[in-house]
This record gives C-alpha cells, structure tokens and sequence, in this order.
C-alpha cells in the first residue's frame, strides 16, 4: 500500500494531536484518508489464509489507521465544541459535516444564553413553554436549508435545482456561489469545489 497516504494521515493526526487549536481539514483529503483505510481493508480481506506475513502486516496498518483516523476526529469534536461553547468560530478549516456540528452547536449555545437572560430578566420560561413559543422556534430551526460558500475549481456545465427549490449553475472555474449545504456535498468529496470560509457568527458582549 502507499507509505504516503499512510504518511499524510500519520502527521495530520500528530499535528492535530499537539495543538490546540483546529488544524485544517477539507472533505477531500479526509476522503483519501478514509478511502485509503478501505483499501487496506479490502486488500486484507482477498489475502490468502497461507500469506502470513502479508495478512500480519495489513492487519496492523489497518488498525494503525483506524486509531489515528478515529483519534483525529475525535479531538477535532472537543475543539469544535469547545469553540462553540465560547461563541467563537475556530481557526482551522472545518469539513462539511463538522460544519453542520459547530453551526448546530452555536445555535444551541445561542438559544440557551437567551433562555439565561430571559430568566435573570425575570420572565417566565415555563410561560413561554406553556405558549408554544420554544417548540415553534426549534420546529423553524430544523426546517432551515443551511447554506455553504464555495468556489469552483472545476466547471459545472450544467444547471441544477437546489435542495430549496433554486436554480444553480451552471459554474465556471473560478466562480463563487452561496448554495445548499446538501448540493454541496458531492462536489466537496471530488474536489470539483472548494469552501470558502465565512465567518457567521455575530459578536457577542
């Protein structure tokens, strides 16, 4: 198996694993991680029984692998978490589904800072309960189309209808759009786009 792809996970981990802030990270280079440990797994599997040394050593890459992949995305959630716990967007670059977790966290985060002044304010939360007015605001939130920003490093000939209905495209390399979060995906995974990062969240005292 390629030694570099096995290189690159090895120092995305470490360089993860001795800082504190959020290294970067995109779709694609973590879908060649993943797609690497899938290979050495297949190729481990169609190993003969009687390749001994072959087998031991596959084995071993793949556990290897398996840990820094699962290490790496783990302290990534505490920095994620940590970030939105104090309002502030981290520094590093986010893949689309770490996004999607730092976005719903702050709205969390957000809800409830406005539930603790309410309370200190003196209004009653188990009124405003009581009146439907938390239910309605959670039903609204999960019904949101989240948007990403990217920016096209190859072209997209053809139009396409977004997850809201929109059309989008068709893109030229170099061309920037604002389009559902869900469209994007495919396009992330295969490097026919990039994100640009943009930096939503509003101040706070």
């Amino acid at each position: 198996m390629s030694e570099a792809v096995y290189d690159q996970v090895r120092k995305a981990w470490q360089a993860e694993a001795d800082s504190d802030e959020l290294k970067d990270l995109d779709d694609l280079r973590l879908g060649k991680m993943t797609s690497y440990l899938s290979r050495v797994r297949l190729l481990l599997a169609e190993t003969s029984a009687d390749d001994f040394l072959k087998a031991d050593l596959l084995t071993q890459e793949a556990i290897n692998l398996e840990f820094m992949l699962n290490d790496l995305l783990t302290l990534r959630k505490r920095k994620i978490l940590n970030a939105a716990l104090a309002l502030r967007r981290p520094l590093g670059s986010l893949t689309l589904a770490e996004e999607e977790l730092y976005n719903r966290l702050v709205r969390g985060v957000e809800a409830h800072t406005e539930f603790m002044r309410s309370a200190l304010s003196g209004a009653s939360s188990d009124r405003a309960v009581a009146q439907g007015a938390e239910p309605a605001a959670a039903s609204s939130s999960d019904s949101e189309v989240e948007y990403i920003s990217l920016v096209f490093l190859r072209p997209v000939e053809r139009a396409f209808v977004g997850l809201d209905e929109a059309t989008y495209g068709p893109f030229k390399v170099g061309d920037n759009a604002m389009i559902p979060m869900e469209n994007a995906r495919g396009w992330l995974h295969d490097g026919t786009a990039a994100r640009v990062v943009v930096d939503k969240l509003k101040a706070h005292d």
